[in-house]
């Protein structure tokens, strides 16, 4: 919040009426030269060299000498995590508006649309105060060309004071679109109800009657209105219908409202916690082999658990099964990669705990759980055991406050005195969250906030945010050790665009390492050990307290932790197991090596390859160098996957795709570009590798046959069938043919696993792909994909002979175009023209 002088007014109010008053100095010198800044956050570091230039003339040889200023080096990649919408918040798509709209923010969690990189917000025309939504638009008006815009006003702005401003435009007689984006909760500072709230019914006729001169409502549940007393005129569409909502609004004369109906996803998830409201009983999955990693599903969504991963086929897209909030948008996205498994209903879940599955499933769980040990060696700490203070550094909603209580808690029992400092603004919503403790005994700390360089501890739970200036600024080489976690967790502006890549660890380790003690640095992916431990990683967390506790990083005794978690009361047993398991990490790394395998599933067995293809991938492999480690800088990092080329895998793909003929047609490629990158190239391989990849996705396009080959790919799709399996669930594929699109149908179809026959006989058909008898390939899709790995490799052979011309970037640039080609149906034929366009430049 803005700084006011309040000390400062204070003095000269007393001192005014003094015959002697002395000049009193505060927010500006006797010079009027600002001192301290009016906005953003005042920490004491940001007081000492304004007191040290007051200070300096009268007291300087008694002063502590001058520090150097700290040089952060700032990350190269310049991604940063900031806050985002929820998983399934309905502001996802409801603050969606027409290509170039002009839109006025206001109050409420729709206000991070200013923070988010991304497309289809609109052009913010101004951020007003609560109840003055869309009064900027009143004084504008007169004077710009545009004719309208949209006004975004949340529903708790509404019964505060935002209906005043609607009036206000009604009186003043502008063209206005308000979109009250109804959610039924004041989600921004905690979810509380909107006080005097009234129904949308009642509020239609409010808004008529004030001379609104329409009202459309959207809501993801149209069933919801088939009974409701709506006002007449007033029309109910769903929500896939909100752009047209708004192009209708929009040519309305004067002030028109939409309202858009949907529950907070939040507070949804905290009343399924509860158990007052029922969980959803369908959930989503993508079976990643038949992704195309796009972003069509992440556009349409613009959902944080939509989330790019990398593979050794590429960028790919999942679900954080964790996170998810059960919105179901993204499924609307133009891909046949989704799959549903459907809960049984009440009557099929009361007969199955009166048969006792419920109660085998269970007890087959507990078996196959893993069990951390517990009679591990005490830990020895190497910090300050009297007096420590530790900055933990964290994402929103990943239950970092409750953490950082569960120490001081711990750190009580074992007699030290606590402060703490939460620091989380809107960092509830997928936000940097920085939490700093004091735990002292004796002396009380001065402050519960932590100054530049004066972390013992850093508890890096997000490595991105601890490699940010509120992480390395509280660190110092010689005092501060770090333990964390190297997952990592997509932001906001990765969903948004999907070809954005998150920084490396080593990137960000080196970050940490510059500011952080060398003999005590302890990272592992605790997303990917909670998640093979445990069966899910919500307690990654607290298996880095574990770590940290049995590292010595926090000098508190184990036992005094666990009675904090089990105080805490919530999930205890799975966060006393993610305890142990993070102090078994340190002390017994083997048994946790040991347990993960055990946890991990077996990787289906690839396509054997005949003794003459294996031998003639070996020979391609060592002439293109692919069997040595590339060095680290010069491997290209714009394709989702770091890692090394695979011929192997690429060619018992192709065998499995088609034949050993499209196999040798691959190999016969590669060898040639190794060849001219050997004798031309830079020394990188990066050329070979580019080509080697994109001539391989090219080759194995994703029509019919290949969908329905990895439809049915048994590590594709082991977590949905899994959840199926221990649910009782019913597992189905969500498709949308094309042919069916051509006649006419517009959403998918669910087709249940019972298929899997029909499934199966469709992938055995792949030996007609490409003759006369393919009924699918006389599509403009089919046909451009035919034709697109000739058109590749005529031009890719051509810039290899004129490489030492056109240099070797501009080859690599265009060897490296197919990663581009993306998608299916329309998406992919947008690609198709882009990459030819490119392709055709000399």
């Amino acid at each position: 919040e803005e700084k006011q002088p309040n000390i400062e007014s204070l003095m000269k109010d007393a001192l005014y009426n003094e015959p002697c008053r002395p000049r009193v100095t505060g927010k500006f010198d006797e010079h009027d030269a600002m001192l301290l800044a009016g906005h953003g956050g005042l920490t004491a570091d940001d007081l000492l060299e304004p007191l040290r230039r007051r200070l300096s003339e009268r007291i300087g040889a008694r002063l502590a000498p001058s520090q150097p200023p700290r040089e952060l080096i700032p990350l190269g990649s310049g991604v940063a995590r900031t806050p985002y919408f929820c998983s399934g918040c309905p502001h996802n798509r409801s603050t969606k508006v027409p290509e170039g709209a002009a839109v006025g923010a206001g109050i409420g969690c729709h206000t991070m649309t200013l923070l988010m990189d991304s497309d289809g917000f609109g052009d913010i025309v101004g951020l007003t105060c609560m109840g003055q939504e869309g009064a900027q638009w009143i004084g504008m008006a007169p004077f710009v060309e545009t004719d309208r815009i949209f006004q975004n006003i949340g529903d708790g702005t509404y019964f505060h004071s935002g209906q005043l401003a609607i009036q206000g435009a009604v009186a003043a007689g502008v063209d206005v679109t308000y979109k009250l984006l109804w959610n039924r909760t004041v989600a921004m500072t905690g979810g509380q109800d909107p006080q005097g709230m009234l129904g949308v019914a009642e509020v239609c006729r409010v808004l008529l009657a004030q001379g609104v001169a329409r009202v459309l409502v959207t809501t993801e549940d149209v069933a919801r209105y088939h009974r409701a007393d709506l006002p007449d005129g007033v029309d109910v569409w769903p929500r896939t219908r909100l752009m047209e909502a708004q192009g209708l609004l929009s040519q309305v004369k004067g002030v028109t409202v939409l309202i858009h109906d949907q529950q907070c996803a939040a507070e949804a998830r905290r009343e399924r916690k509860r158990g007052t409201v029922e969980a959803p009983r369908r959930r989503v999955f993508i079976n990643e082999r038949i992704c195309e990693g796009c972003g069509d599903c992440a556009s349409i969504s613009n959902c944080l658990s939509v989330q790019p991963v990398a593979t050794e086929f590429g960028r790919k897209t999942r679900i954080d099964q964790t996170s998810c909030n059960f919105d179901y948008s993204c499924m609307e996205g133009d891909c046949p990669s989704f799959m549903t498994v459907t809960r049984p209903g009440r009557l099929r879940s009361r007969l199955r705990r009166i048969t006792g599955r419920d109660r085998a499933t269970t007890r087959r769980r507990a078996e196959a759980a893993a069990v951390a040990p517990t009679d591990l060696d005490d830990p020895v700490a190497v910090v300050p055991t009297d007096d420590l203070s530790v900055r933990i550094v964290g994402i929103g909603g990943t239950g970092v406050v409750t953490v950082s209580q569960i120490i001081g808690t711990a750190a009580m029992f074992d007699g030290y005195e606590a402060r703490g400092l939460d620091q989380i603004g809107l960092s509830q919503k997928a936000g940097p969250v920085v939490s700093d403790l004091r735990l002292y005994r004796g002396a009380e700390a001065a402050s519960n906030r932590l100054g530049e360089g004066q972390a013992d501890v850093l508890l890096a739970f997000d490595q991105l945010g601890a490699a940010s200036p509120s992480g390395i600024s509280r660190a110092d080489p010689a005092r501060t050790v770090v333990v964390g976690s190297t997952s990592q967790t997509p932001t906001g502006a990765m969903v948004a665009h999907p070809d954005r890549a998150m920084p490396e660890p080593a990137e960000l380790e080196a970050a940490i390492a510059a500011v952080t003690r060398s003999d005590c640095r302890h990272w592992v992916d605790a997303q990917a050990m909670t998640e093979s431990l445990l069966g899910n990683s919500v307690t990654a967390n607290v298996f880095v307290v574990g770590m940290a506790v049995q590292a010595g990083a926090l000098p508190l005794s184990p036992g005094s932790v666990e009675q904090a978690i089990e105080l805490n009361g919530v999930a205890t047993a799975s966060n006393l197991e993610a305890f142990r398991w993070g102090r078994t990490m340190l002390a017994r790394p083997a048994a946790v090596d040991a347990a993960v395998s055990d946890g991990r599933a077996h990787r289906s067995r690839r396509p054997e390859l005949d003794d003459e293809l294996a031998a003639r991938v070996r020979a391609v492999a060592a002439a293109a160098r692919f069997d040595q480690a590339p060095p680290d800088s010069e491997v290209s990092t714009d394709t989702g996957y770091r890692g090394h080329v695979d011929l192997a895998l690429m060619a018992s793909e192709l065998c499995a795709y088609q034949s050993s003929k499209l196999a040798d047609a691959h190999l016969d490629f590669v060898e040639a570009v190794a060849a001219a990158d050997e004798a031309r190239g830079d020394g990188s391989r990066r050329l070979t590798e580019a080509a080697a990849r994109g001539y391989f996705k090219l080759l194995a396009y994703k029509d019919e046959y290949e969908v329905a080959r990895l439809m049915l790919d048994a590590e594709a799709v082991a977590e949905a069938r899994q959840i199926a399996k221990s649910t009782g669930g019913r597992l189905a594929w969500n498709l949308h043919p094309p042919i069916l699109r051509a006649m006419g149908m517009k959403s998918k179809i669910a087709v249940p696993v019972a298929w899997t026959p029909a499934i199966r006989l469709l992938a055995s058909m792949r030996r007609l792909r490409g003759t006369v008898f393919d009924v699918f390939g006389y599509t403009k899709v089919r046909r451009a994909e035919r034709a697109l790995p000739r058109e590749y490799r005529a031009a890719i052979t051509a810039d290899l002979e004129r490489l030492d011309v056109i240099g070797y970037e501009a080859v690599l640039a265009r060897a490296e175009l197919p990663e581009t080609v993306r998608g299916y149906e329309g998406i992919k034929m947008a690609a198709v023209a882009e990459m030819r366009s490119e392709l055709k430049r000399a």
